[in-house]
């Protein structure tokens, strides 16, 4: 281990001397503030003396070469002596224990606030792309992040704010709603259709294709009623142009698909061509916020054939963990306009504010940090 300290001005000047020197996988391991020059402690100067460290290479290359030379022998023995494998295999596997200790303690050393900044990153699902940068604007802006103090939160809230994208559209004309099974899309679309036709006084139609399931149609159908809209139900591709076209009139048509699966190659396929046919002028994603952050990642690989437009967070109410308020916007790179948080028509629906985001989530990583 290489330990050493700097003398600078700014924080910056620091990382610059210690990528230089130590390399990239070096880590701070404390900083404070000193006076230097002047005449007896007048006119002195401030200055920030950092200490770093990193892993002497040269000695960490010799020990993991010695310990690939080790395996290398033991297999080499094996193929030779057939009789002694259980107990070779049994070594093997503590050096390869020992070998993925000795990888990830070069994360050990950092400091308490970093370390439980960074658990309350991933108690929040945060990718950890996502959380490294967080991590790294915070040492060199603010050298150190005190989470007992409550002025904090809104220093996270500031830092979260670049990541959130939020974007609420002025829908009209054709929008699709789209997305994996179960997460539902069925009754967005119904809170959305309320909120056009009850608090924008736009004449609203919806169309499902969504005919895999009989309760989806019958609970659109309802909603429906309910709402006094017009209701279609389209079979093919083809019924779906037709009734498009003999909705056109209408301020907007809502138009709802099956759940598909982002695993099922078929699926994807099938609701390319369908959006193909129906050429919307936005298309909603919807991804619920229960998923984990690399099920979300998948999905949105998958489901960017569609090229969404606009992403929806749905059944809020039903997770603890907030973090896809920054993983769907920077995986995506499409903003999310609207948040569910329940079943109720129409009231369990928000407009996405990247400010209000920003701040439920730095509450909850705040609270977290505090605790750990």
């Amino acid at each position: 281990m290489i330990v050493k300290k700097y003398v600078v001005t700014d924080i910056k000047e620091a990382f610059e001397k210690i990528r230089v020197e130590l390399g990239k996988d070096a880590v701070i391991l404390s900083t404070r503030k000193i006076k230097k020059g002047g005449f007896l402690g007048i006119g002195a100067k401030t200055y920030i003396e950092v200490t770093a460290a990193a892993s002497d290479k040269k000695e960490q290359q010799s020990e993991e070469k010695g310990q690939i030379y080790k395996l290398q022998e033991i297999l080499s023995k094996s193929k030779a002596n057939n009789s002694q494998n259980v107990e070779e295999i049994s070594e093997i596997k503590k050096m390869m224990v020992e070998l993925k200790s000795m990888i990830s303690s070069q994360r050990t050393n950092e400091p308490q606030w970093v370390e439980s900044f960074r658990k309350a990153l991933k108690k929040q699902d945060i990718d950890d792309e996502i959380s490294d940068k967080l991590i790294e604007y915070s040492k060199m802006k603010y050298q150190e992040l005190d989470f007992s103090n409550e002025n904090t939160r809104l220093i996270l809230s500031e830092m979260f704010l670049p990541f959130i994208n939020t974007s609420v559209p002025d829908l009209k004309g054709r929008v699709l709603f789209a997305g994996p099974t179960g997460v539902g899309k069925t009754t967005t679309l119904a809170k959305l259709a309320a909120k056009l036709k009850l608090s924008e006084k736009k004449r609203v139609a919806v169309i499902t294709l969504d005919t895999y399931r009989i309760a989806a149609v019958d609970q659109l159908k309802t909603y429906a009623m309910l709402l006094d809209v017009p209701i279609r139900v389209a079979y093919t591709p083809k019924e779906a142009k037709l009734e498009v076209e003999a909705l056109s009139d209408y301020d907007v048509i809502l138009i709802d698909t099956a759940g598909r699966s982002q695993k099922n190659d078929l699926h994807m396929s099938e609701i390319k061509a369908m959006s193909e046919i129906v050429s919307p002028d936005f298309t909603f994603l919807v991804i619920g916020m229960q998923y984990r952050s690399e099920d979300v990642k998948e999905v949105l690989t998958k489901f960017s054939m569609i090229s969404p437009t606009h992403v929806i967070l749905s059944k809020m109410d039903e997770t603890s963990a907030l973090g896809h308020f920054v993983n769907v916007p920077n995986f995506l790179k499409a903003p999310i306009a609207f948040i569910t948080n329940g079943q109720r028509v129409p009231d369990d629906i928000l407009e996405a504010n990247n400010r209000e985001l920003a701040v439920l989530l730095s509450r909850e990583v705040l609270k977290y940090a505090k605790s750990s």
